[in-house]
């Protein structure tokens, strides 16, 4: 055979590979290609360099970025062709060092849709067109048309929010009671102990008994420690002390029955984000540049110090959580480069040395889940229409794609992992 035909019949034959291969590279090459024009949208209207990253926060709970359409792009088949044809060559050494940097510890193989969930549990998922409790075996069902959801300890109700009303639910969708309030409700949530709910109406944070009365207000904009339009959260530890923000920059953490105030602590000015976890003895919180945890001691709760977790100064804090018993904190960060977008999730023990879990082009969600033992992280995956299930330890990871067409609508947020028992 002659040079020149041989040529022409290596560049024809096909390369063996996976079934699915093509459709998998074409959602990873897809969603890097929408983080780096959407990266370089938001860098421009700053008035910065794309790699400096978007100056406003990105770390906030329910905001979704649209996406633009692609225009100018070949099909992502052609696309992820070139990409494997420049990884053969020479000439393609520079692409070949990008690809091999984005793919490092690179998301598992997807199974196509929602199964058994790994190491069991019920996830409580919020849609676009309301919230679904979705069961260990990964049969799911819609709660109705409420906003926002939570769950109660154990899994034995869900308190939900719609404009003024303020409701608790069976897991099957079921009423129990309702209350309409003065303003619109929102960032529910149930204590530890199951006694009292703690929701926003307006821009008051007030509780409610687990049985729909004794509906007290905590703070107010006329109080003297006004809330933040952040969720507040609820010690770990069965007790029924709660922390929330204050509109002048102060964790807080009162008695969620009376009110009376128990321990405060300074804040940085632009946290979107506080956690109480670790079994009750540290509170987190996060803002886009940096990560903070404190510790928690005593029946009455005293706050240490804060703690700066170690974060890459060119990184974007997109979300954080603390595990439920555990001291331990998972982040996740984006980094916003020239040749394109990708997001690492770090997981900080003792000493807070990070660990990295996982290395993905493009964004990842910011509702990173622990679950309800602590010893695996549920990673949204908006890009790629995928939840990642990542083990800490022993165990192998593992996905799920096209979770948008499991939920009917729009990728949806998670709510929470429950429960132990």
């Amino acid at each position: 055979m002659s040079p020149g035909k041989l040529g022409q019949a290596l560049w024809e034959a096909p390369i063996p590979e996976p079934a699915d291969a093509e459709a998998r590279g074409r959602r990873i090459v897809v969603a890097a290609h929408a983080e780096r024009r959407d990266g370089a949208a938001i860098g421009g209207a700053a008035g910065t360099r794309q790699e400096d990253g978007p100056t406003a926060a990105t770390f906030e709970p329910g905001r979704r970025r649209h996406r633009r359409p692609l225009a100018r792009l070949a099909t992502a088949s052609s696309l992820a062709a070139l990409l494997a044809g420049l990884l053969l060559t020479p000439a393609g050494a520079a692409v070949r060092d990008w690809v091999g940097d984005a793919l490092v510890a690179s998301p598992p193989h997807p199974e196509p849709t929602l199964g058994q969930i790994p190491g069991g549990g019920r996830l409580l998922v919020q849609s676009g067109d309301g919230p679904w409790v979705v069961q260990p075996d990964g049969s799911r069902h819609r709660l109705g048309e409420y906003d926002e959801a939570t769950w109660s300890p154990h899994g034995l109700f869900v308190a939900a929010a719609r404009k003024r009303r303020l409701s608790a639910l069976e897991p099957d969708g079921s009423l129990r009671w309702s209350i309409v309030a003065q303003a619109r409700t929102g960032a529910p949530r149930w204590s530890a102990s199951g006694e009292r709910i703690a929701y926003r109406s307006g821009d008051e944070l007030r509780t409610i008994a687990g049985d729909g009365t004794e509906d007290r207000l905590l703070a107010g904009p006329t109080s003297a420690a006004p809330p933040a339009l952040i969720a507040p959260s609820w010690s770990p530890d069965d007790d029924d002390a709660l922390a929330y923000l204050t509109g002048d920059g102060q964790i807080r953490i009162v008695d969620g029955k009376s009110g009376i105030d128990l321990a405060q602590a300074p804040a940085r000015g632009d946290v979107t984000w506080i956690e109480w976890g670790a079994g009750g003895k540290e509170i987190l919180d996060a803002s886009p540049s940096q990560v903070r945890v404190r510790s928690v001691r005593g029946k009455r709760p005293r706050l240490g110090r804060a703690h700066r977790l170690p974060i890459a100064k060119d990184a974007t804090v997109v979300g954080a959580a603390l595990a439920p018993q555990r001291p331990l904190a998972a982040v996740v960060l984006t980094y916003w480069k020239r040749h394109g977008t990708y997001s690492t999730v770090l997981v900080y023990g003792p000493g807070n040395k990070p660990r990295l879990l996982l290395k993905a082009p493009g964004s990842l969600g910011h509702d990173i889940t622990w679950s309800p033992d602590g010893k695996r992280l549920l990673v949204p995956w908006p890009g790629a229409n995928e939840w990642l299930f990542l083990p800490l330890g022993r165990g192998q990871a593992s996905a799920v794609a096209d979770i948008s067409a499991a939920f009917t609508s729009s990728f949806p947020q998670v709510e929470g992992w429950c429960c132990r028992h």
